[in-house]
């Protein structure tokens, strides 16, 4: 039994061993992130959280009804109705029972409800736009993050491709060393810069690693790293430039500003409409009883009720004022905000050009390292080179690589920013009101472009 045991075991461990796990492509790392991701999902509650604030603040125009039930023990007897005329003298018990419903009913508030309607509705609508910056900003997160990894797992590409030419040259030099034609220092030197370049390699797979768990965590899933990246780095399309004004109608950051000045100035009149009267309409109908609810009655009232504040100290007016500071208070981060989100184009559009003209840079500088190394190796083979300039030449041409894979990644990182700050990047992933759709087209939804002026 036990030899088929292991057997099965053993299968077991091939068969899971062999299952592949899918590569995750950008695009539904996309997908997956505005589906699964906590922020997503927590700005999702706070939109209906606020609808159904507009729902309470409506229900404030109705008329509310109330029951009433009382059961009370008093230190005297009491009447129990009140007296309704000469010689009909009422009952009178320490125990009092009480059912009623009460209605009131607002006739005027100084609009005071519908005001508090009205913010609500700009709560709802401003709780939207900030679920939209949410998710913009993922999108950016998870687009910069993929693209990390990318970079990451041609950097560990390239390094192995390196540490392989290094390896082979340290093969040839133990032979060399066998037959007296190097020195042992020379051997020893390309073993220390095999191991330098083994460090390397492990620093750039451990960062992959890294990224792949701060991925997996944008996803919504645990921190993980076994699922592979399918894509790499490639030269984008540089992107067409947008009016900043045209882009600024689109951000959900300046849109929520916008309604945040919006309530901030509701705010302030709901708090100057504090001066103004309130009428509301009451009425109230039960029975009240005595001990062992004898001599029970009915009893009801109705009238009109007014309410107009004479004197309060000042604190109606002072909180006018704090409200209309806050409202420009608001007003200023809104102006800020613009301010920011057009240098934040600018900026992207200037390290664009600058990540190009990096690109550009090392691509020719990797090809002549790379060329420079193989002639110092076949130098040093033939006895013409010496070790440390082929080692030299070695390191080189590995820091070309990283430095051009480095450069491309930048350049992407750059297109990401420049997406994100004119919405860009949510093209065909989130229904943003300021499109239109004709111009732009999109993988993922109906072609879409942005707004005429």
């Amino acid at each position: 039994m036990k030899p088929l045991k292991c057997l099965g075991l053993s299968f077991l461990f091939f068969l899971f061993s062999t299952v592949q796990i899918p590569a995750l492509t950008l695009k539904d790392a996309l997908r997956e992130a505005l589906t699964h991701n906590p922020a997503i999902l927590a700005r999702g509650h706070e939109v209906k959280a606020s609808q159904s604030a507009i729902r309470a603040a409506r229900g404030r125009l109705l008329p509310q009804v109330n029951f009433l039930a009382q059961a009370s023990r008093l230190s005297d007897p009491r009447a129990v109705v009140p007296i309704k005329g000469p010689g009909k003298f009422p009952t009178f018990s320490r125990d009092l029972y009480l059912a009623e419903f009460d209605l009131v009913f607002p006739i005027y508030a100084g609009g005071r409800l519908r005001k508090l309607v009205k913010i609500a509705e700009i709560e709802t609508a401003l709780r939207e736009s900030l679920k939209n910056q949410t998710a913009l900003d993922l999108l950016a997160n998870v687009k910069d993050t993929f693209y990390l990894g990318l970079y990451l797992k041609e950097l560990v590409s390239a390094r192995e491709k390196t540490l392989s030419a290094l390896k082979r040259e340290e093969k040839e030099a133990e032979l060399r060393l066998k037959v007296g034609r190097i020195p042992p220092l020379d051997l020893m030197r390309i073993k220390t810069q095999v191991r330098a370049e083994e460090a390397a390699l492990t620093a750039a797979r451990e960062g992959l690693r890294r990224a792949k768990e701060a991925l997996s965590v944008l996803l919504g899933r645990p921190p993980k790293s076994e699922f592979p990246l399918e894509g790499e780095l490639q030269a984008a399309k540089r992107p067409e430039e947008v009016n900043p004004d045209l882009a600024l109608s689109c951000r959900p950051d300046i849109l929520a500003q916008r309604e945040a000045v919006k309530k901030a100035e509701e705010l302030a009149e709901l708090a100057f409409r504090e001066h103004f009267p309130g009428v509301d309409l009451y009425s109230s109908y039960g029975r009240r009883a005595g001990s062992g609810l004898n001599d029970s009655e009915e009893v009801w009232e109705a009238g009109v009720r007014l309410r107009l504040n004479i004197f309060s100290g000042g604190t109606i007016s002072a909180r006018v004022a704090e409200a209309r500071s806050r409202a420009l208070a608001e007003r200023e981060r809104l102006r800020l905000l613009e301010l920011s989100a057009r240098r934040e184009i600018a900026d992207a559009l200037s390290l664009i050009t600058q990540a190009e003209e990096e690109v550009a840079h090392f691509e020719a500088a990797r090809a002549t390292a790379k060329e420079a190394f193989r002639v110092e190796s076949l130098k040093y083979r033939t006895g013409a080179g010496t070790v440390t300039d082929m080692l030299l030449a070695q390191a080189a041409w590995a820091q070309a690589e990283a430095d051009y894979l480095g450069a491309r990644y930048r350049l992407a990182k750059a297109y990401v920013a420049y997406e994100r700050a004119t919405t860009f990047i949510a093209r065909g992933w989130l229904k943003l009101e300021c499109w239109s759709t004709t111009k732009f087209e999109s993988k993922n939804s109906e072609a879409e472009k942005w707004p005429k002026k």
